[in-house]
């Protein structure tokens, strides 16, 4: 009866966590990337919208030939 887990017994974690300093953490924030600009944020929607537009398109396709559509 010795050997019974109590599992309401709080538990210790032994891994490590990675404590910053105020310093280190605006060093660590600070991106070394540009941020996009403009133009490739619209490109990147563009992108998106396309391929959602196709993927729109097939699916009407197949609903209309009762096919199963997939990717």
């Amino acid at each position: 009866m010795g050997n019974k887990l109590d599992f309401n017994a709080p538990r210790i974690s032994r891994a490590f966590v990675p404590v910053y300093s105020n310093a280190s953490y605006h060093q660590r924030r600070k991106s070394p990337v540009p941020s996009p600009s403009l133009w490739e944020h619209y490109l990147a929607w563009v992108r998106y919208h396309s391929i959602q537009l196709r993927w729109d398109i097939e699916r009407a396709l197949s609903r209309l030939l009762h096919r199963r559509w997939s990717k």
